[in-house]
């Protein structure tokens, strides 16, 4: 016969009872009391008056139970020896119970809604779902898009800004990382945060997603855990969206969703995925695009940084200007004083279509939208009594050609993600170009061959030869020989989910790197892509270019939840052929050294049917003064025979 736990027992049904919560617990505990007051009362009750009968008794002890101050009104050492025994069970059982009952459950609640599980009730609100390494920086772009953010709440006819996020698990340290980023400040104190995962319903209406003016759902960082990437997590948000959408009761209207989707392949399947307005952000294509630009153009980094940050000077705005229908671009030159006309986006049917460096005589239509460089929205606004007294027409002469490369390209890439697959498929597409790719990475071998053979189509035009070395030794650098090489790229780890690690890493083996180009006359054009913009002045003191993947990634985010058009700007800007940002040399515009105002760069390259952007100082000793973009028409530019001019022209 097995022994009865009788202890055991009894401390299991405790357990039990005093989990189900504060009230449970408070009610045993006034138990507790009550009998602590009857076995006082009838300890009491044979010392006589005042006690003379059981219920006096028992109100007695409850008294010195309660409160002590009644410990010095009682006579008599049994009447006293009683009462102060039931004076200290009265502060370790009524007031130490109470006050740790109380504050326990105080704590829990407090903590249950700084985690967000009450549901929310808003309308035509941002919604991110997800929280990772873009989150905040999206936040950021979103309030600092002045203008954009303006039209957008006019359009929705909402009074303010209503963000919420939709994070795993929700903790102080999201608050935090709001408050100390510099675009974001106070306003972190009027987003609302919210705990669940995207891809649960349930969680899904916790944050009314349904009634949300537009969504975004960004990609987390890979995981070995494969068989879930980011991509298949975003699908299933997407689909458990559109079903939420349909399954609604009444005409409920699909919320617009910008998704970001780092596989090009699943593209399709995002779309096929929702059913209402979406736009896909491609992460992967569009970082191996800018690295591949900057390959084939040095320095084009600093002008793509600048646009695709608002924490920096200009950036691209698109808008509708009903005023101007019927008259051509080059009517409208004048009528932006501060900004810089890029050209137009149309739309055929739902679909935006950029339409950049168009003729000077190309007419706008109803429903174009004028896309704009400029500093801030304030810059964009029309001037209308100099758009109705045009300037003279400029004189169009034969277009440029634009330099092509020439010879093998020899690519030297440090550190393996799951950009370099899309880097190598947007190099194919560069025809009558070749490529030498070294790869050199601890990442093994086997598993980065099998991610290329995926790749549909790899250009023959296109070598890949593969290290499994660790660059981070300076042994495995001075090996390879670099001044052989005419770039080198050095990526951001993507098996490092903490962003500081990956970045450690990447800082490091160009500091390796630096000690070997210093012996160098020529030296190879290196950049650099970092998971955080704060590691950016660590380099400072050097000439690598640097490429921020979520600082571009937000803002793309940002700008087309905000304003749809553009995702499909800088698609066209980014894609090879069509419209390209590219350097051109004085010499090609015919243009002597000197002062020369910015208003006649403008009409120079008018005159070569290309529109001019600024200028850029590859030798300048400041970095902040390497690129000027959109300055005053009038003032004055410094030209040497080193300094380039940035202009948007059209590839063929």
């Amino acid at each position: 016969m097995k022994r009865l736990r009788i202890k055991e027992s009894i401390k299991f049904f405790l357990e039990r009872q005093f989990v189900k919560g504060a009230y449970v617990q408070l009610l045993y505990v006034a138990l507790l009391i009550g009998l602590i007051s009857l076995i006082g009362g009838l300890l009491v009750l044979p010392s006589g008056e005042p006690t003379g009968n059981l219920g006096e008794a028992v109100w007695w002890a409850f008294l010195r139970l309660s409160d002590p101050g009644y410990l010095g009104d009682d006579e008599g050492n049994w009447r006293r020896f009683i009462s102060t025994i039931l004076t200290v069970l009265g502060y370790v059982v009524f007031l130490g119970s109470m006050v740790a009952i109380i504050t326990t459950w105080m704590n829990t609640k407090i903590r249950s809604l700084e985690q967000g599980f009450t549901p929310v009730a808003a309308k035509n609100h941002i919604l991110i779902l997800g929280w990772n390494s873009k989150t905040s920086y999206t936040v950021g772009e979103i309030i600092q898009s002045v203008g954009r953010l303006r039209r957008f709440l006019k359009f929705y006819g909402a009074r303010r800004l209503n963000l919420i996020i939709l994070a795993e698990d929700v903790t102080p340290e999201h608050v935090q990382e709001l408050r100390s980023n510099p675009l974001i400040g106070k306003a972190a104190d009027d987003i609302v945060l919210r705990s669940g995962i995207p891809i649960d319903p349930e969680d899904l209406k916790r944050v009314d997603s349904l009634n949300a003016a537009a969504i975004i759902i960004p990609s987390s960082s890979y995981t070995d855990q494969e068989l879930v990437t980011p991509d298949v997590e975003t699908i299933k948000t997407l689909l458990s969206l559109n079903a939420a959408a349909e399954e609604s009761s009444g005409n409920q209207n699909f919320p617009y969703v910008v998704a970001e989707i780092q596989d090009d392949n699943k593209i399709d399947a995002a779309y096929r995925a929702y059913s209402g307005p979406m736009e896909v952000i491609g992460s992967n294509t569009i970082i191996s695009r800018l690295i591949a630009q900057n390959i084939r153009l040095q320095g084009l980094s600093v002008v793509y940084n600048e646009l695709l940050s608002h924490s920096v000077h200009n950036n691209l705005y698109c808008r509708e200007y009903p005023e101007v229908n019927g008259k051509t671009i080059h009517d409208l030159r004048s009528a932006f004083p501060k900004a810089v006309i890029l050209g137009l986006v149309r739309y055929n049917g739902v679909e935006p279509t950029p339409m950049l460096n168009v003729a000077p005589e190309f007419v706008l239509e109803e429903n174009d939208r004028l896309v704009l460089m400029a500093r801030s929205s304030s810059d964009i606004e029309l001037k209308t009594n100099i758009a109705n007294n045009p300037e003279p027409p400029i004189q169009i002469k034969e277009k440029l050609k634009v330099e092509e490369q020439s010879g093998v390209v020899k690519i030297l890439i440090l550190g393996w993600n799951y950009h370099i697959p899309a880097l190598v498929r947007e190099l194919s597409t560069y025809e009558d170009e070749y490529y030498d790719i070294t790869i050199v990475a601890v990442y093994p071998k086997e598993k980065r061959e099998a991610r290329l053979e995926k790749i549909k189509s790899i250009s023959e035009r296109i070598r890949i030869q593969h290290l499994e070395e660790d660059f981070v030794n300076d042994n495995i650098l001075q090996k390879l020989d670099i001044s052989a090489f005419d770039n080198i790229i050095l990526v951001s780890s993507g098996r490092i989910l903490e962003k500081e690690e990956a970045d450690a890493r990447t800082i490091v083996g160009y500091v390796l790197l630096e000690e070997l180009l210093e012996k160098l006359d020529k030296k190879p054009n290196v950049l650099l892509e970092l998971s955080d913009p704060h590691n950016e002045t660590l380099l400072r003191k050097y000439k690598a270019e640097v490429i921020i993947s979520p600082l571009i990634l937000s803002n793309l985010l940002a700008g087309t939840a905000l304003q749809r058009e553009v995702n499909s700007i800088f698609k066209e800007l980014f894609t090879a052929g069509g419209a390209e940002i590219i350097f051109r040399s004085i010499q090609e515009y015919g243009l002597n050294p000197g002062q020369i105002p910015f208003r006649q760069l403008e009409d120079k390259a008018s005159e070569f049917g290309e529109i001019a952007l600024g200028i850029y100082k590859p030798n300048s000793l400041k970095k902040e003064q390497q690129l000027i973009l959109n300055p005053e028409k009038n003032r004055n530019l410094e030209i040497s025979t080193e300094v380039l001019l940035v202009v948007l022209t059209t590839v063929y």
